[in-house]
């Protein structure tokens, strides 16, 4: 099973069978969960494609979320998914959901070449697109293959041979962009029309949780330091062991990146954290400042803030 292959789920699927299995509190006989996820009267007579609820039961047995009794055929969660307070709990199975897709034990060997199986070919994709700017022009199927070429060439190479093609065909690039805004790791503009548009690599959402789980509020943290846990939560950040597995370049111990740039300066313009610059601190974090292109702007510590709604 792979994620971005026609006969796997988009995530509202996975969604949709994790919320009944959280809300029944117990296993279900598979059937009986086909038939209230998926009524009859909502089914196609359409036999040429899998059905989106096998799709949907196979992908999350890929990450481990769920689980099949041999016997009974029963459904039931996983430990990891247990950890859902509700069948509203969207929250809580965004940071679920996003771990499973980037655990390492996914993800062996993911530079060696482009075994698809499980996220491997998602991780991928997601550690290619977050090496570019948030702004710039929003990136559609089209323009990725037109940034692939460019960045071909001898002087630019960043992909290793064995991982590609990322996108061999456009089909593959809807399924990437429900992945990749479930997780928190880009952003549809506001006006796409569909799932072929444009993507925004802005990890804002991905950025925030993390940040949220790794620290307490007034907790403050050496910037640098932040860097180094941020990349090990989220390893398809540039410099993150995802990224670097694949061949993308490192932009260094103490440089965020653009994406990660953008989405910490978000999190100081929406207050959940404070950028703050100590002239005499030792480690310093450069981050991409749009408002000073050709002059990183210095951070020595990251203040947690008091989360708010929104």
């Amino acid at each position: 099973m792979t994620l971005l292959n026609v006969d796997a789920a988009i995530p509202s699927q996975t969604w949709a069978l994790v919320r009944l299995l959280t809300n029944w509190g117990k296993s279900i006989v598979m059937e009986e969960a086909r038939a209230l996820v998926s009524p009859p009267s909502l089914r196609t007579e359409d036999t040429s494609t899998r059905h989106p609820f096998d799709c949907a039961v196979a992908s999350l047995q890929a990450l481990g979320l769920v689980q099949v009794s041999t016997g009974q055929q029963e459904l039931s969660l996983t430990e990891p998914a247990r950890d859902l307070t509700g069948s509203d709990d969207l929250e809580t199975y965004t940071r679920i959901l996003r771990r499973a897709v980037l655990k390492a034990d996914y993800n062996k060997n993911l530079g060696v070449d482009n075994d698809a199986t499980g996220p491997k070919d998602l991780t991928r994709a997601l550690a290619w697109f977050l090496m570019h700017d948030p702004m710039e022009r929003p990136i559609d199927w089209v323009a990725a293959q037109q940034l692939l070429d460019q960045e071909d060439g001898k002087d630019r190479k960043l992909l290793k041979d064995e991982v590609l093609p990322l996108f061999p065909n456009d089909t593959r690039w809807p399924r990437f962009g429900y992945w990749a805004t479930a997780l928190g790791l880009a952003a549809a503009p506001v006006f796409r029309t569909d799932g072929r548009g444009p993507l925004m690599t802005d990890c804002t959402l991905a950025v925030r949780q993390s940040v949220l789980e790794l620290w307490q509020s007034g907790q403050r943290v050496n910037a640098v330091e932040a860097l180094q846990m941020l990349r090990e939560h989220l390893p398809v950040l540039p410099g993150g062991a995802h990224s670097l597995a694949v061949g993308l370049p490192n932009p260094g111990d103490s440089v965020a990146g653009t994406a990660l740039s953008f989405a910490l300066l978000r999190g100081h313009d929406e207050k959940w954290l404070r950028l703050e610059q100590d002239d005499d601190a030792r480690r310093i974090l450069l981050l991409h400042d749009p408002e000073r292109p050709g002059s990183p702007r210095p951070i020595s510590d990251i203040t947690i803030l008091e989360p708010t709604d929104g």
